[in-house]
């Protein structure tokens, strides 16, 4: 009997210590254990909620600063020089010029005002003509180019009155403001400005010697002219023998 309860004994006791062992293993598996889940298989991990890149954190990198982009200095631009090129005359364009003012008078020409349409003025029996031949260049001393050429008055007898007019470039307009007078039954073969310098107009026209008859031309003549307003100064000619 003391045998069979000594050994119930031992099993009680037996019995009660693995109970409180698996209490205890039961107290370590969930204390402080909030949010710890077990999974099937003996292992645990975290309930969290993973971040991004993998349940860490990951720093930002720090902005860098933004370059911005170099301006270049903006070139000014440049001041053009003056264009004499478009309001250069031509010698077509003197068809409609004037050719005498109340400032300039035109040797032979009647008094009054006197301008061109196509290139011919008639007016108390005088006809008024531009002749073909035209030098363009500059006469005046300014950066535009002027003009150069031949007129004809003709009167009611037989005369046929020649001379020269230089055009000043006043932006693009004729402006009539030297003249020189070639005498009558002389007419211009040939008119050439030379220029920047030294701003001369080589003319060449036909004419006589001071004994020969008025009706007829011996001598072609080469004149030299420069601008010394109002005039058409000569500078000086060379003669040949000319032949109709």
């Amino acid at each position: 009997m003391n045998g069979k309860r000594s050994w119930r004994a031992r099993g009680t006791l037996l019995v009660t210590a693995l109970a409180l062992a698996s209490v205890t293993v039961g107290c370590q598996d969930t204390g402080g254990g909030a949010g710890v889940n077990p999974k099937p298989g003996g292992t645990a991990t975290s309930s969290k909620a993973p971040g991004r890149g993998g349940g860490t954190e990951s720093a930002k990198p720090a902005p860098s600063a933004s370059k911005k982009p170099t301006k270049k200095p903006s070139k000014k631009p440049t001041k053009p020089g003056k264009d004499t090129s478009a309001g250069a005359l031509t010698c077509d364009g003197l068809r409609s010029a004037q050719l005498q003012t109340s400032t300039f008078r035109f040797p032979d020409a009647p008094e009054g005002t006197v301008a061109f349409t196509d290139g011919r003025w008639e007016g108390d029996g005088v006809v008024i003509e531009l002749q073909p031949q035209c030098g363009i260049g500059d006469m005046t001393g300014d950066p535009a180019q002027d003009a150069v050429a031949a007129v004809k008055v003709t009167t009611g007898g037989t005369g046929k009155f020649y001379g020269l007019v230089t055009w000043r470039n006043d932006a693009g307009t004729p402006v009539p403001v030297a003249a020189a007078s070639l005498g009558d039954r002389t007419p211009v073969e040939s008119i050439v400005v030379s220029s920047p310098a030294p701003r001369r107009a080589t003319v060449v026209y036909l004419t006589r010697g001071d004994s020969d008859p008025a009706a007829v031309v011996t001598i072609r003549r080469t004149a030299v002219y420069r601008v010394t307003e109002p005039a058409m100064t000569e500078l000086g000619h060379t003669d040949a023998p000319y032949t109709p």
